[in-house]
């Protein structure tokens, strides 16, 4: 029905606020402002990023379009640690929001972690945003 549609519209423009999506958002109003797109061109090309960037991560996605992370489909696993600042679901949509913080015993201030595994690589970040969604049925 209508809701069904609407709430697909929404799901399909979260990507908007990614790096990639901000860095066309940014493109597309220096564009406007030297006037050479106008707002209909401009809903078109939104309309178009959002499409390929979700077509792009859906299902196999990414992994089916480059064979070299066939080995890490469905067998990468993070682990993460950190002070979760806040947490919130709202639509199927789950934000959380990781930062520095004393975690357990002490005082002291920790970075959040991030482990990959396989390949054992590990990253500490002052600060980490987790947005989830689920899958369209």
């Amino acid at each position: 029905g209508m809701a069904d549609e609407e709430s697909t519209v929404q799901y399909l423009q979260h990507y908007r606020g990614c790096g990639l999506g901000k860095a066309l958002q940014d493109a597309l109003d220096e564009l406007k402002g030297s006037g050479n797109v106008g707002d209909a061109e401009i809903t078109m090309i939104n309309e178009c990023y959002d499409k390929c960037i979700n077509d792009a991560l859906e299902g196999g996605g990414v992994v089916e379009n480059d064979s070299s992370l066939q080995e890490w489909h469905g067998r990468t696993k993070l682990t993460i640690k950190g002070h979760l600042q806040m947490f919130r679901g709202v639509d199927s949509v789950w934000t959380l929001v990781l930062n520095k913080g004393s975690m357990g015993k002490g005082p002291e201030m920790k970075q959040v972690n991030v482990r990959v595994e396989p390949g054992d690589q590990e990253f500490n970040l002052d600060a980490l945003k987790i947005v989830a969604m689920q899958k369209a049925q």
